[in-house]
């Protein structure tokens, strides 16, 4: 549940996605609203895929980034499980959701960033 007076923006990162790919970075920061702190993401359609979770600074070096599987507590830099999943990206500039492997299915990364 989003608290109350929390400023929120909701982004695809990956859009029936059936192949590897960076998909579309998300901002942290918006000029307009600051910065966000978390993000909650829904993961659709795997089918003996990985997704790498990535996370920038300066816009150009991506470095692997934990993510927590909410519905096992498992965190991890690769999620191969559809599902929901969270992080603290405080500090974050840009954050993706890679597919650095696909096999198969057609794959669909749906993230909420949230300010508090």
């Amino acid at each position: 549940m989003l608290e109350q007076g929390s400023i929120y923006i909701q982004k695809v990162l990956q859009s029936a996605a059936t192949g590897t790919g960076n998909g579309t970075a998300v901002n942290c920061t918006d000029l307009s609203k600051g910065a966000f702190k978390i993000i909650t993401l829904q993961v659709a359609g795997i089918s003996g895929d990985t997704i790498t979770w990535e996370a920038t600074i300066d816009g150009t070096n991506w470095a692997a980034f934990s993510v927590t599987n909410l519905g096992t507590a498992a965190a991890a830099t690769t999620a191969t499980a559809n599902g929901i999943y969270s992080a603290d990206v405080t500090g974050i500039v840009q954050f993706r959701a890679r597919i650095s492997t696909y096999s198969a299915g057609t794959i669909t990364v749906t993230g909420i960033l949230t300010s508090r």
